[in-house]
């Protein structure tokens, strides 16, 4: 009976001691959202679809256009969050977006010294400590790609060999050159980057470098380095429809690259307007980011 007694007690133990070296059991795999598109796969153009070309040959995409529906301006990788804070504003409970589609998680995907600081941030956003931690778009500063084309409505129009974008927000605009011509020197760092674009089918191209390290991806935070590059695939799925897919680089920051998609809708009746922060919002100090 002893000898059955330790040798069930010998192997528990030893069980006990192979699950501790395996550790607990992995978390289960997130759910990809529902919007996710696998960003190896990039949407297929519908073969029926032939939209109509301006006279240099490009797919005509000019017009109004806005984000279809999701509200994703507070929290990129929080959709509840993002509900809370426009509840809490407005008194309706909006549909909130998940963009991020890789990682599934719908997460950036920090460095771990990166995933601390972008915590201080998230922290420090409603009470900075200093004006340095709150979001640069509220001092009037320009939101940087892929941000801008998911803050409100914009204009293309196109012209041979060019397309041009303008946007609501701080009247900022970006001229793109179809006709392969380099980036602008590696020293020159832009709010809105550098952009160059070319045609695959239906689906404008455009290589975002040349950016600096000022701008934010979020209210919250979502902060980047000047290594950060953007690729960004503007698909003219249907006459109304465009799938914007914006896949991300940062080796100082991320770990990995990541992609974020928003579906654009025509706007039919739009005009733009002349967009101002707030009253005061060319003070020296305000636009010099000083703490005093």
């Amino acid at each position: 009976m002893a000898k059955l007694f330790f040798g069930m007690l010998t192997a528990l133990l030893l069980g006990g001691a192979v699950a501790a070296q395996q550790g607990p059991p992995p978390p289960p795999k997130a759910a990809p959202p529902p919007n996710w598109i696998d960003p190896r796969n990039p949407p297929k153009e519908d073969p029926k679809f032939a939209p109509p070309r301006t006279a240099d040959g490009q797919p005509k995409i000019e017009g109004e256009w806005a984000q279809a529906s999701d509200i994703i301006t507070y929290s990129i990788e929080d959709p509840e969050l993002e509900r809370a804070e426009h509840t809490a504003i407005s008194g309706q409970r909006p549909m909130v977006g998940r963009p991020i589609i890789d990682p599934i998680d719908g997460k950036l995907p920090y460095q771990p010294w990166a995933m601390k600081y972008a915590a201080f941030l998230h922290e420090e956003h409603r009470k900075p400590s200093s004006i340095r931690y709150l979001d640069p778009v509220s001092r009037g500063f320009q939101e940087g790609v892929p941000r801008i084309n998911y803050q409100g409505t914009f204009q293309i129009q196109q012209f041979p060999g060019m397309v041009l974008f303008t946007y609501d927000y701080h009247h900022t605009y970006r001229v793109i050159p179809l006709d392969g011509r380099p980036h602008v020197g590696k020293g020159i760092k832009l709010w809105m980057g550098d952009s160059r674009g070319h045609w695959e089918g239906n689906t404008l191209v455009v290589d975002v470098a040349n950016n600096n390290d000022q701008t934010w991806l979020q209210i919250v935070g979502g902060f980047h380095s000047d290594a950060f590059h953007v690729v960004e695939r503007w698909t003219l799925s249907a006459p109304d429809h465009i799938v914007y897919l914006a896949t991300v680089d940062d080796a100082k920051v991320y770990s990995r690259p990541w992609t974020l998609r928003v579906d654009m809708r025509r706007q039919k009746v739009e005009e733009q307007w002349e967009s101002a922060i707030w009253e005061g919002n060319k003070t020296p100090e305000i636009v010099s980011g000083s703490d005093k």
